[in-house]
């Protein structure tokens, strides 16, 4: 149902880049529970955020339902999220 592969979001911080989600590789199958968990300020909201095709701006694969998100336009994608979401 949801397949991630190497998910980031990065913000630039001068001549730094300052990550907030690095890497993130998920596979969730239809019906399984899944917590997302850890500190403030882990990224958790913005991973969310993400899967809930509400933020665009992040790099990797996302494939939701059989559709590569990371292929769609700002269209598909919003087509997609009143289907799915």
């Amino acid at each position: 149902m949801i397949t991630t592969r190497r998910i980031e979001k990065s913000v630039a911080n001068g001549a730094a880049t300052t990550w907030i989600v690095r890497a993130i590789d998920l596979d969730i199958r239809s019906g399984e529970f899944v917590s997302i968990m850890g500190p403030s300020g882990a990224g958790k909201s913005t991973l969310l955020h993400i899967l809930g095709l509400h933020d665009a701006d992040w790099r990797g694969e996302y494939v939701l339902c059989g559709e590569p998100v990371h292929a769609l336009n700002r269209a598909k994608r919003a087509e997609l999220q009143k289907d799915r979401i």
